[in-house]
């Protein structure tokens, strides 16, 4: 297979409308959602000096009525998608780089984000909403949100003139241009220059100078009666109430005097230490020793043992004296040694063994198919270089490669051409073609297989070549729990897709089936690998079908 431009799943271009019937037999006049709103999402803007600047490598995790994920590469300008009303919280995960236009190309800068993350925005019905976030970037002030839900990167480039450093408020300038200069600024207040002299310190106290200028000196300033050369003699040291005299001579000496009863040498002895709780005294003279003492509970020389660490739980005893020893205690069931055995790691699943006892070992236990050492490798189902793509049986097989014929459909008045076309590197691709505007449910291109559904949970994902006639493309996968054949939908052909940002050159889209989420409209289901109908590519009602395809295999 020729590998083109890897063009990641999440740079999203958004479909018009939301379309309900997506797969062979769509009911025609289905209901569609109408309380939807837009969201938009712009990464390249200019700032106030003219400086160009985009956002790339940028993925957006939208939460609300329904949870979205945008991405952003360095080749994206524009972000759009049809939201259901409702609160949305807009969270920009991080790995994002912010770039600067530097006339021949795009060039990183050093950036951090200064708006709130995630940001909260509501989708009102049929109309456009506004989020914002800001960054800043080598003084620049990058705002990104104007628009419909628009992330639009707006940077200020100049740093505002300011007096409020020690130099600019003493150089004589008004540097900042408000008509105050220096110390008659209000911003110079508090800068050292400016600040005026205290006599506060026990220096300035001692010095013999009346240095804030009040006409009192040292410890004649009322500012200096707390400083220590100029305080009275206390009695409110440790050192003070153990030296036998009456420092402060209010007649009490040491521990007698009031002011010393917290001081170390004059506080009661305790017994509320694991030292004085295991020392065979009654420290405390309370006529208590050690674990008797009610002080003493909670101490670890007096705490009971106890059977709820990893240790205890595996070291055979029964710690906690309840008869039960080690996991079959019930306060070891969430400790690491007690905890059943899992078939769901990479190295679980290749080492040979059963390691959760359900009989099957590694990859062919369920629980291993999802895991890089069970995947099977890439598997080719249509190249479309034999031409016979559309004149075989009426269905595709359900063995691999599940090749067969490809089918499209549509229920507008115009007739939908199924052919041939160059494909990229002069390959041979299937094109879908027609010439004007199918109805609201829109048309496509489908592989529909056999009556019963395909299992593709040994692959991790699907891989193909696709380009536009400039309509936009969505990528869906019916399961038995979206289509009417499965009986377990009542709003059905609500398959798992997603909207693919893709133009008129061919690109190469590469999806896991985690990528794939429902539209919202119809019955709630999750992604069943193991029960796939259909694979269909499609474009929106309104639009004209036009859609190429190329190498579609899973991998």
């Amino acid at each position: 297979m020729r590998h083109l431009r890897q063009l990641f799943v999440c740079s999203v271009l958004a479909v018009a409308t939301i379309p309900v019937g997506c797969g062979a037999g769509a009911p025609d006049g289905a209901e569609q959602a109408s309380d939807v709103g837009s969201i938009s999402l712009s990464l390249v803007g200019t700032s106030a000096t003219g400086a160009t600047y985009r956002l790339s490598n940028a993925l957006f995790n939208i939460y609300g009525p329904t949870h979205r994920l945008f991405y952003g590469d360095g080749d994206t300008t524009v972000l759009t998608a049809v939201l259901p009303v409702g609160h949305y919280d807009v969270y920009l995960e991080p790995g994002w780089v912010l770039e600067r236009w530097t006339g021949s190309g795009y060039q990183y800068v050093p950036a951090g984000l200064t708006s709130a993350n995630p940001t909260s925005v509501f989708i009102n019905e049929g109309a456009t909403s506004t989020v914002a976030f800001q960054f800043r970037a080598d003084g620049d002030v990058v705002s990104v949100g104007q628009g419909t839900l628009d992330i639009v990167i707006g940077v200020d480039d100049t740093t505002p003139l300011s007096e409020d450093t020690d130099v600019a408020c003493s150089n004589g300038y008004d540097d900042d241009g408000d008509g105050y200069a220096d110390c008659s600024d209000p911003d110079c207040q508090w800068q050292p220059f400016c600040v005026p002299w205290r006599e506060d310190t026990d220096v300035a106290c001692s010095n013999g100078y009346d240095d804030d200028g009040d006409g009192y000196a040292d410890c004649s300033d009322p500012d200096c009666q707390w400083q220590p050369f100029c305080a009275p003699g206390g009695e409110y040291t440790d050192v003070a109430c153990s030296n036998g005299y009456d420092d402060d001579g209010d007649g009490y000496a040491d521990c007698s005097d009031p002011e010393c009863q917290w001081q170390p040498f004059c506080v009661p002895w305790r017994e509320d230490t694991d030292a004085a709780c295991s020392n065979g005294y009654d420290d405390d003279g309370d006529g208590y020793a050690d674990c008797s003492d009610p002080e003493c509970q909670w101490q670890p020389y007096c705490v009971p043992w106890r059977e709820d660490t990893d240790a205890a739980c595996s070291n055979g005893y029964d710690d906690d004296g309840d008869g039960l020893a080690d996991c079959s205690d019930p306060e070891c069931q969430g400790q690491p040694s007690c905890a059943p055995w899992g078939e769901y790691t990479d190295v679980a699943c290749s080492n040979g063994y059963d390691d959760d006892g359900d009989g099957l070992a590694d990859c062919s236990d369920l629980d291993c198919g999802w895991l890089p050492f069970c995947a099977t490798s890439g598997l080719l189902i249509e190249d479309f270089e034999d031409g016979d793509f559309f004149s075989s049986p009426p269905y595709a097989s359900r063995l691999p490669p599940y090749t067969g014929p490809w089918v499209t459909y549509g229920d507008g008045p115009i007739p939908v051409d199924l052919l041939p076309v160059p494909g990229p590197f002069g390959s041979t691709a299937l094109g879908a073609h027609s010439p004007g505007g199918p109805s609201a449910s829109g048309a496509g291109v489908m592989l529909t297989f056999d009556t019963w559904p395909v299992d593709v949970s040994g692959f991790q994902g699907i891989r193909f070549n696709v380009r536009s006639h400039g309509a936009p493309v969505r990528f869906e996968i019916g399961t038995l729990l979206t289509t009417p054949e499965g009986g377990f939908c009542s709003d059905c052909f609500d398959s798992h897709g997603i909207d693919l940002g893709v133009g008129t050159e061919w690109v190469t889209i590469e999806l896991y089936w985690w990528h794939l989420m429902q539209q919202g409209w119809g019955t709630p289901a999750p992604f069943e690998p193991w029960a796939v109908m259909n694979l269909s590519w499609r474009t929106p009602g309104g639009q004209p079908l036009g859609i190429e395809l190329d190498d579609v295999q899973l991998f």
